[in-house]
């Protein structure tokens, strides 16, 4: 019995990770909402794996967010893991302005919806400032909503 359960979850793994199409869309824009990173965001897809986003923040200040991305199918079709690396830098504080430019991760799940171009994420953001307003952002949860295309 333990050698067939064992053989079940081995094929639903090999299924969950197949190698599917990562991304059915070139281009997308809309909103996320999170913690320290709210604004709108816009993602290109270079290939089925490989995407840079771009967030542009109010909700801290004006901050400027350029992340590299890497697209992993999960689950089903539609579905895609994701994480990257980038870097930040613009004005952490709506009244002082305090310069801050820093280095920023992401890890995230995305679905893109069949029928009609939108595209729903939530995600993991740390971010880590290394000049002027240094501190690290731990608690960075966000959800998106893009328009694909």
């Amino acid at each position: 019995m333990r050698k067939k359960g064992f053989i079940l979850l081995f094929i639903l793994v090999i299924a969950a990770f197949s190698q599917g199409k990562a991304q059915n869309y070139n281009w997308a824009i809309g909103v996320r909402g999170g913690v320290t990173a709210s604004g709108i965001t816009v993602r290109h897809n270079f290939d089925p794996s490989n995407s840079i986003e771009a967030i542009i923040d109010f909700a801290q200040g004006f901050n400027l967010y350029a992340l590299y991305e890497r697209n992993i199918p999960v689950i089903q079709e539609g579905f895609n893991f994701y994480y990257g690396a980038g870097a930040n830098i613009g004005a952490w504080d709506h009244h002082h302005s305090e310069f801050a430019f820093g280095i920023d991760g992401v890890i995230g799940l995305e679905y893109k919806l069949p029928t009609i171009p939108l595209a729903f994420s939530l995600d993991y953001k740390p971010n880590l400032n290394l000049i002027e307003k240094t501190k690290f952002h731990a608690l960075d949860f966000g959800l998106g909503v893009k328009v694909t295309f």
